[in-house]
């Protein structure tokens, strides 16, 4: 992405501090609401063949396999696609299963 060049005018803060006028650059991040398409679905980094029209036993048992056993890992990524997702079943399913394997890493720790 592009960088901009972003002014600030002086202002006083309620507590009486004085900040100066300032310019300098950063990341474009575009119009509000308008997110690139490259970057409107979360990358896990791990193809774990999870769908949530799948039985809980199996959608767990892929998304641990493909964390090679790693309970911790597979807990991580599927709270970080539930809190991404805009589809209630998925969000629901994820965190199901994430909360599954948080409370399996915390049994065996």
């Amino acid at each position: 992405m592009a960088q901009i060049e972003v002014h600030r005018k002086a202002y006083t803060r309620k507590d009486g501090t004085h900040v100066k006028a300032a310019t300098y650059y950063a990341k474009d991040r575009g119009e509000p609401g308008k997110t690139p398409e490259s970057q409107k679905w979360y990358q896990h980094g791990v193809d774990m063949n999870w769908s949530k029209d799948m039985v809980a036993e199996t959608r767990r048992r892929h998304a641990l396999e493909a964390h090679k056993g790693d309970e911790l890992a597979t807990a991580r990524s599927l709270q970080a696609l539930a809190n991404v997702t805009t589809d209630s079943a998925t969000k629901n399913r994820a965190t199901a299963d994430a909360d599954y394997f948080f409370s399996r890493h915390k049994e065996n720790k």
